[in-house]
């Protein structure tokens, strides 16, 4: 059953050290199909976060895994690959015993195991205060899907970002489209592009060494412009 999420004021804060790092990290979504079946889903604030994950991992790369109760063990398998490769595993969605045999399992072999405590469901906010205070306690990472989006981002390589293919990921990110929806010499602006949207890639890109300005955008709305624009080797 669907609830209000819990505040962030009231989760007990995360007492992990260590740094997230989007070239690290792998998204694993557990038991995502159960989620989708209940009833407002689609409306729902837990619906909307875990979308934000999807589209920020798409847009940077990042590898998603989805661990369903029905058939986990082709799934299990792939954890187990990421595991070796010394992988930073991101875990949301469903709070049940799959959730717990997953976050046992990772926990003991690594502690660069990090629950997204926005984007994960329990039978009760109650429960799901009280799974997170015990996350806590036992030194295992969690942190909200703002903060986890924007710690991906900062993360990422200037060189991935300011490539043709992060131009692209991140425009279609803004747009909620697949990146071959988006054709090179249409007005951005005419797939649903704001100001806001604009502003918020600007940012990203100024902040990776790209030389751009809002005008600049406005001049040549399209990504053929950007992708002559913008520098395949920035310099910080």
């Amino acid at each position: 059953m669907l609830y209000a999420l819990p505040k962030k004021i009231q989760l007990t804060p995360s007492q992990a050290k260590w740094s997230i790092q989007s070239s690290r990290s792998v998204l694993i979504l557990l038991n995502l199909n159960a989620l989708e079946q209940l009833s407002g889903w689609a409306e729902s604030d837990l619906a909307v976060h875990l979308q934000r994950l999807l589209k920020k991992a798409q847009a940077l790369e990042i590898p998603v895994l989805s661990i369903n109760s029905d058939q986990p063990e082709k799934e299990l398998m792939a954890l187990g690959q990421y595991l070796a490769a010394d992988s930073q595993l991101v875990l949301a969605g469903q709070m049940d015993g799959l959730f717990n045999q997953v976050l046992r399992h990772v926990h003991s072999v690594t502690e660069q195991v990090c629950v997204v405590d926005d984007a994960v469901l329990a039978s009760s906010v109650e429960q799901h205060i009280q799974w997170i205070d015990s996350m806590s306690q036992q030194q295992i990472h969690h942190m909200n899907t703002y903060s986890l989006t924007r710690l991906w981002s900062l993360s990422a390589p200037a060189e991935q970002i300011l490539s043709e293919k992060g131009i692209l990921l991140a425009v279609a990110e803004q747009l909620d489209l697949h990146p071959m929806e988006i054709d090179l010499a249409t007005d951005l602006r005419e797939y649903g592009l704001d100001s806001v949207a604009m502003v918020t890639l600007i940012g990203l890109w100024r902040a990776n060494g790209a030389n751009i300005s809002y005008e600049d955008f406005l001049q040549r709305p399209n990504l053929q412009a950007l992708l002559q624009q913008l520098p395949l080797h920035p310099q910080r």
